[in-house]
């Protein structure tokens, strides 16, 4: 019997007279106390758990009953002989940089965009502070000649 075969029975000899213990003693709100009801509980979930995976490790070959070693999503988990995580350090060290400067850089963007904002209303409200003035000259009686003033 191969190794894996032998841990499938272990765990199906512990996990199923734990389950049968928690749901023969299982009555809803009978519990003498809480320690009781919570061995009950414990009982059956761990047994429960323990019956799925002892069936899947009995009758399949796949790794935990679930990946293939051959399986290429499980080579893309693990790969054996490489330290992966140096390389992916170093380029999320540089996402980061990237992304710090992109935030950076859209935060100067937003600031600038409120200067230019601030900047556009004062020249709006020069303007109109000189046609206003503009106006007062002329009613006195001044004269723009060739961008200089002058009395008729």
């Amino acid at each position: 019997m191969i190794k894996r075969n032998k841990q499938a029975l272990l765990i199906l000899t512990v996990s199923i007279p734990s389950f049968y213990f928690g749901v023969s003693q299982f009555e809803l709100g009978q519990a003498s106390s809480l320690t009781i009801a919570l061995l009950i509980a414990t009982s059956i979930t761990l047994g429960g758990v323990g019956i799925v995976a002892g069936v899947t490790m009995l009758f399949t070959k796949n790794r935990l009953g679930w990946f293939d070693d051959n399986d290429p999503i499980y080579k893309l988990i693990i790969k054996k002989g490489e330290k992966p995580m140096a390389k992916k350090k170093a380029n999320l060290m540089k996402d980061e940089q990237d992304a710090v400067l992109s935030v950076d850089l859209m935060k100067r963007e937003k600031e600038l965009e409120t200067r230019r904002k601030e900047l556009e209303s004062l020249l709006a409200e020069v303007s109109k502070e000189e046609k206003a003035v503009e106006k007062k000259l002329i009613e006195k009686g001044w004269v723009n000649k060739n961008g200089s003033w002058g009395i008729e």
